[in-house]
Formats: structure tokens, sequence, C-alpha cells
């Protein structure tokens, strides 16, 4: 058996890149990007989604040549060192968990990919382990008081990540937790990285030491443009809204080392807002 697998094996590695390949990578790319916007569905495909997985995988370790083509492809050979290390579902009356897990690979620093990774699984595990309590503690209140089985709406929760940048000099990556009871609510868990000492990066680290009033600006100039060209668009007033931000304001790093703030839902804006970003651009 091992004999034929290391024969089925070589033949597989003979086989050449076929000249479409960058075609196909620029076309797969493309796809992505215009389905990155909408928020991927709860009760997505999971059997095609681990085969293309399993696929991917089994390209990049089983053969030299698909591996070193794809790292002479800009921007998915980078976007290759955010890994999926597990993807997993659950599905019943009672709740939809969909979790895509993330984990920092072949940065060359062991202990920043340790620290990082055990970091990212706690986050994870307890963000999954509190909607299950809230879930179980929610259905018991429900049905002491009269709700009945066939009208509950199970929970949903789908934990998902996209990375934004991962350059030679920044690695820059969003998780997003999404519940999903009568409305739908996402929390953040962003990780901006410096590829050489893999510290955290700060925005005045990206901006200088007047980087909060360069954000300010930022953020008011992106407000006023946004309501002057959008009749239908409403943020909070100065008292109740954006009053400037803050020492721990969240943010990641666009793919050509530009800062981008985040705001969560109700933060500046109404709901039907949903998160807001603003860019920070260079002076």
């Amino acid at each position: 058996m091992h004999e034929a697998w290391e024969r089925a094996k070589a033949c597989y590695q003979d086989i050449p890149i076929p000249e479409e390949l960058d075609g196909a990578v620029s076309a797969a790319l493309a796809e992505g990007k215009r389905r990155q916007g909408r928020r991927r569905a709860v009760r997505r495909a999971w059997s095609g989604g681990l085969a293309a997985c399993v696929c991917f995988c089994l390209l990049v370790n089983g053969s030299p040549a698909f591996a070193s083509a794809m790292e002479s492809i800009p921007v998915l050979g980078q976007l290759a060192r955010v890994v999926t290390v597990e993807h997993w579902k659950v599905e019943d009356r009672r709740r939809v968990i969909d979790v895509r897990m993330p984990a920092l690979a072949d940065t060359g620093n062991t202990e920043l990919e340790r620290r990082l990774n055990d970091e990212i699984r706690a986050k994870i595990d307890a963000i999954v382990a509190q909607a299950e309590e809230e879930q179980k503690n929610e259905l018991e209140a429900y049905l002491a008081t009269g709700g009945k089985w066939s009208d509950y709406e199970p929970l949903i929760l789908d934990v998902d990540y996209e990375v934004k940048c991962s350059s030679e000099q920044y690695l820059s990556f969003v998780i997003t937790a999404t519940r999903v009871r009568a409305t739908s609510y996402t929390e953040l868990y962003i990780y901006d990285l410096d590829r050489a000492t893999g510290a955290d990066v700060s925005l005045r680290d990206l901006l200088g030491k007047d980087w909060k009033a360069r954000c300010d600006a930022a953020v008011r100039a992106g407000i006023a443009k946004r309501t002057a060209e959008d009749p239908k668009a409403s943020y909070f007033t100065e008292e109740g809204g954006f009053s400037g931000v803050g020492d721990d304001q969240k943010f990641y790093i666009r793919e050509d080392g530009t800062p981008v703030l985040v705001f969560e839902k109700y933060q500046v804006a109404p709901g039907y807002m949903g998160i807001q970003e603003f860019p920070v651009e260079a002076e």
C-alpha cells in the first residue's frame, strides 16, 4: 500500500502546472472579493467547503510545484500564512453554530504562532461556550413562561475571519462573531502584527504622535462625505456619537499599509448603518 501511494504521489507531482493557472486564480480571487462583502450564509455547504479546504491543503503540502506557483501569485500566496485549522458546524433544533478557526503559520516565529494561536482558540472557545450558555438559559425561560417548541427560533452563531493585509511588513486579520436572534450583532477581534518583531502594531506606530488628531479628522470627514452623498445615511450627534478615538480604537491595516478605523454597530450610527469603517489616508 505504501509503495502504491508513493507511485501515485510521484505521478501527481509530475503533472505540469497549466498555463491557465493565473487566469483561474484571478477569477477565483475576483469572485471571493465580490462575495466578501456579503455576510456568509450560516447554513453554508459544509461538505463542499471541507472538500475544497482538504484539496487546497493536499496541493500545497503534496506538490512542491503547486506550492511554488501559489507563492509566486501576489496576495494568494501571502494569505496562505493565515490558515483554517478547523471548520465545524453544529445544527439542531436549539442552535446553529458554524465556526471557521484561523491560525498563524509559516512566520518563522514559533513563539509568536504558539502565543497567538492559543489566544485565538481560547477566545473562540469562550465565544461558543457563552453563546451555548445563553441559549440554554433563554430556552428554559421561554418554555417556563408558556412558549412552544414549534415557535422557538434557534440561536445562530457564525464565527469567521478575513485577512486584510499580508505584506512583508504587516499581517492584519479580523475575526468576526455574528449572533442572530431577533436581530443580528457582530463582534470584531482584530490582530495587527509586525512581521519582523511579532509585536502588535498601534495607530501611533502607523501615524505618528498626532495619530488621534489624524484619526478624528478622518472620521469626521468620512461622516460628512457620506451624509452629503447619501440621504439615508445617519450618524449620532456629537453628544451621543463620535467624540474622538480612544486608546483602544479598533483598526485593521489595508494591503497598502493604510490603517482603517472600525466602529461596531451602534457605536457611531444607528443599527441599520451596520459596521462603519474609515480609512486614515496618508497626508
